[in-house]
């Protein structure tokens, strides 16, 4: 923390903050990017992390202050101001993770979204280091696990699509696959979720057309009440023979 730049800033003194006295940092050194952080004053070494702006998503940005101890007075006043909150223990209690000494609950001097739930830097009991340590750390391990996921549906994931099966024809060596990949078929270039009863039929049946360049939605309309007209007629032409037959 010691090597990121601060400001001169006197002492935290009260949890009332002025938009005016973080304006300038907020619009030209905090940055738009979900993540970026701006430390405003200074931490002291294996104590607190000092008072650190933090942008979210959405462009909502919070200030909180580790090192700043508030009064009750204060913790009564801060539940009448919809942007400022003071957990239980804010500028006392000890980061979470074991062997760290700094403070891990800071007061939140500024909320530009109160409307929102509380950050986990509020609420995640971590120092700001611990804190933003763990969500690289979460970070780095999503992007693995979904880096590994793609892998292995590329893998095994999927039935291979195949020209070797005419229209019509079942794909019969299915039960041949593993379960775990009967629920995940590739169509197009897209993963498809199937249930594990379900029939896979490679290619229109025949007599129909697949949808396709010069066969849309449009043909495929008129298609349809094609049909519904040529059924129509046949039930009106049975029920006639039916009311012309012998005994009716």
């Amino acid at each position: 923390m010691s090597s990121i730049p601060t400001e001169n800033l006197p002492p935290t003194t009260s949890i009332i903050l002025p938009y005016e006295e973080f304006q300038y940092d907020e619009n030209k050194k905090l940055g738009n990017a979900n993540g970026n952080f701006y430390q405003r004053k200074p931490g002291v070494e294996n104590v607190h992390d000092g008072q650190i702006m933090i942008r979210l998503k959405k462009k909502r940005f919070v200030i909180l202050d580790y090192g700043y101890v508030p009064s009750e007075e204060e913790h009564e006043m801060a539940k009448t101001i919809p942007h400022v909150s003071i957990p239980k223990g804010a500028g006392v209690a000890k980061c979470n993770t074991q062997g760290c000494e700094r403070i891990g609950v800071p007061i939140m001097l500024y909320d530009s979204d109160p409307d929102e739930p509380p950050s986990l830097y509020l609420r995640g009991g971590l120092c700001f280091s611990c804190q933003r340590n763990l969500n690289e750390k979460r970070r780095t391990n999503k992007k693995r696990k979904k880096s590994e996921c793609i892998d292995r549906e590329d893998e095994v994931g999927a039935v291979p699509e195949s020209k070797d099966f005419p229209a019509g024809q079942f794909l019969a060596d299915v039960a041949s696959y593993p379960p775990t990949t009967l629920n995940r078929v590739r169509a197009n270039g897209e993963f498809i979720d199937l249930d594990s009863d379900a029939i896979i039929i490679n290619g229109p049946v025949d007599g129909t057309r697949k949808r396709g360049p010069g066969y849309q939605h449009g043909e495929i309309r008129n298609d349809i009440l094609g049909y519904v007209r040529e059924i129509s007629e046949e039930a009106k032409t049975l029920m006639a023979h039916e009311s012309l037959s012998p005994g009716q």
